[in-house]
């Protein structure tokens, strides 16, 4: 499941992204990262679904980017960068080829993509859904809602994957019992309900950490670590998978139940043993029966 809103901050506003970790396919595998910065500094791409038709998509649309200078600077608005998105995954998708026999197009695509970010060019947030139509055999873009009639038209938000239409209905169960449905914008009910579904058991499909991205209007991505399964179990994952006991990022570190944001509490030494593992690793010592070369002396 994929989350994307806009927050209302005092008197600035900002865009976040955030999805769980489970890759499933007859097992659950908790690691997969689903949201990918696209490299641009104002956008990002995260998907929910069919693993297996997401990450050629999504890494080559990473690559596309990243080798173009005018979309790597943002020279091309992020509404111009939504235009080759579909492109490059509509060109992929019918290179496919050596179907079974009698089968003239590959099944529909399994997977859903949220693209968002800040376009200069609007000067306003964006969140689109990109979905695979059957009836045309290709992919197409859906802007998110403004929530006209449900929320005032101004709170901006949207989930795909399992359970999407009943994430939408709980955030207005939670914006109605705070009495917040005629107030301005949203905060963080979007990822509370993600975290709510992530921790419910009868929800199979959707587990493992929480990940998550915020944009900013000054065109910058902040990825955060996140403490979980929460900030007292003093586990930190980033970018869907736990952290071994002796990496370390310049991230902040997000909690997930109280939102608060600060400096990455990593493991202390004693606990850890995180000084000795990081020298096995910078001085290419014997790690997990895996001993590296050394030069001569």
């Amino acid at each position: 499941m994929v989350a994307a809103w806009v927050r209302h901050h005092r008197a600035t506003s900002e865009l976040y992204v955030a999805s769980d970790s489970r890759l499933n396919g007859g097992r659950a595998w908790d690691i997969g990262t689903k949201v990918l910065d696209l490299g641009r500094g104002d956008s990002v791409i995260a998907f929910a679904g069919a693993t297996a038709d997401a990450y050629p998509l999504m890494l080559q649309l990473q690559s596309a980017v990243i080798m173009h200078p005018k979309l790597a600077s943002r020279a091309y608005d992020l509404t111009d960068l939504k235009g080759h998105v579909l492109r490059i995954f509509n060109a992929m998708w019918r290179s496919i080829s050596s179907l079974p026999r009698g089968q003239k197009v590959p099944d529909p695509a399994g997977a859903r993509f949220i693209l968002a970010g800040y376009s200069w060019r609007c000067e306003s947030f964006k969140i689109w859904s990109i979905s695979f139509q059957k009836q045309v055999n290709e992919f197409r873009f859906k802007e998110a809602s403004s929530q006209v009639k449900k929320g005032g038209g101004n709170k901006y938000f949207m989930f795909i994957g399992d359970d999407s239409g009943l994430a939408n209905e709980r955030v207005y169960e939670i914006l109605r019992e705070r009495k917040r449905i005629k107030s301005a914008g949203l905060v963080m009910e979007p990822f509370e309900v993600l975290v709510e579904f992530i921790r419910d058991d009868k929800r199979p499909s959707i587990g493992g950490s929480p990940q998550i991205y915020k944009i900013y209007k000054h065109l910058n991505t902040l990825p955060y670590n996140v403490y979980w399964p929460s900030r007292a179990a003093g586990q930190i994952a980033f970018g869907g998978r736990q952290l071994l006991a002796y990496e370390r990022n310049r991230f902040l570190a997000f909690d997930p139940d109280s939102f608060d944001v600060s400096e990455t509490e990593w493991p202390s030494d004693s606990q850890s043993g995180v000084e000795q593992e990081s020298l096995d690793v910078e001085q290419g010592n014997q790690v997990d029966g895996i001993t590296s070369c050394k030069p001569a002396v």
